[in-house]
């Protein structure tokens, strides 16, 4: 059995689209470049993007930088310019949904300081430096630690899920019928954050806790991450809990 495919989609699939467009002085020389991300619509209008670019036009030298990330493929790819930290100098966020259950955003932000294009966030190495486990214990409870040491905390149980629920897992006398682990996912949501009206801004990170299956969400790990000059290092790391 043989498909014809639409002369409109076969046609679109090398075809390169602009994105998204901004224009902003990333390399500090105190003309505004033009940050473009394009990409190619291989199945039409459905959303699904590859071959995902982030571009960056210097008006001054005539010279194109051109990036195209680990991950290029996904869908709604996002450009975000803001200054972080104390550098004057905007950086470039890039942000692509990967249109799975997850969750996840393929997040990346660039430095283009001085024409020189450096990755100072990506959401891949984030999430390998930053891993927790979540154990269930006898008396409704979860314990959520970091493998670094920077985090450990409680979620109780009994003030999240119903009977029903914990009668699955816990005897009558709150002790566990089985040993079970859930798991905190990689980084789900990265979020630019502005604290007090500042024009800098930091970062805010999710990482969703998941108990016996990816839809029981008990919570999230969340940080606040600030560049200081070299890296994003967390202010602060919090277990939160939804009530």
């Amino acid at each position: 059995m043989f498909f014809r495919i639409p002369e409109e989609i076969n046609g679109a699939k090398d075809k390169i689209y602009i994105l998204d467009t901004k224009c902003a002085d990333v390399n500090g020389d105190g003309l505004n470049e033009i940050i473009t991300v394009t990409g190619k619509k291989p199945y039409g209008e459905n959303g699904f993007i590859e071959d995902i670019t982030l571009n960056v036009k210097n008006k001054k030298t005539n010279v194109d930088i051109s990036i195209k990330p680990k991950e290029n493929a996904g869908y709604e790819p996002n450009l975000f310019i803001g200054k972080f930290g104390d550098d004057n100098i905007p950086k470039v966020f890039l942000s692509i949904n990967s249109g799975g259950s997850g969750g996840y955003y393929f997040n990346y932000i660039y430095s283009f300081k001085d024409n020189v294009a450096r990755i100072i966030f990506d959401y891949e190495k984030f999430s390998d430096d930053n891993k927790y486990t979540a154990v269930y214990e006898d008396y409704y409870k979860v314990r959520v630690k970091s493998l670094k040491g920077n985090l450990e905390g409680i979620i109780d149980l009994t003030a999240i899920r119903d009977k029903e629920y914990l009668s699955q897992i816990y005897n009558a006398n709150g002790k566990l019928k089985e040993p079970i682990i859930g798991d905190v996912l990689f980084l789900g949501n990265l979020s630019p954050l502005s604290l007090n009206g500042s024009n800098s801004f930091n970062l805010l990170t999710h990482q969703r806790i998941i108990g016996l299956y990816n839809a029981d969400t008990l919570g999230s790990v969340e940080s606040i991450l600030k560049w200081d000059g070299y890296q994003f290092s967390p202010i602060v790391t919090q277990l939160v809990v939804p009530m």
